[in-house]
């Protein structure tokens, strides 16, 4: 078994980043299919430690991106259930920020996240 197979490391780093990185909370949508509609269903916000960036460069070129596009790492530690995907919503420095994209370090420490300003009510 190596460190990579273990918490071990996403633990270390949850516990060094936690006091440097933002709260937010991670917003779990479901899509509740009724008569061939899907009904996005948010569950209860997690709380997450999370820093806000500029996209990267393979963000940058990939298709759909707005200048209101940001990457975001949340890290792992503490985190129960599925991983973020593209159905759900980050909530991080007061704004809501849509998921397009989700990829983690082979540690398992933290998820980076390609998103982009979540439009409400014409704002």
């Amino acid at each position: 078994m190596s460190l990579l197979d273990t918490d071990a490391i996403k633990n270390i780093m949850g516990a060094a980043f936690t006091p440097i990185f933002g709260t937010g909370e991670l917003i779990r949508v479901n899509m509740v299919w009724q008569s061939g509609v899907g009904l996005p269903v948010e569950d209860a916000p997690v709380a997450i430690s999370v820093q806000t960036d500029r996209c990267d460069e393979a963000m940058r070129q990939s298709p759909g991106y707005t200048a209101e596009d940001s990457k975001l790492i949340i890290l792992q530690a503490g985190i129960t259930g599925r991983e973020p995907n593209t159905d759900d919503v980050i909530v991080a420095r007061g704004q809501r920020w849509k998921v397009k994209s989700v990829r983690s370090d082979p540690a398992q420490s933290h998820w980076i996240i390609h998103a982009t300003k979540e439009v409400t009510d014409g704002t």
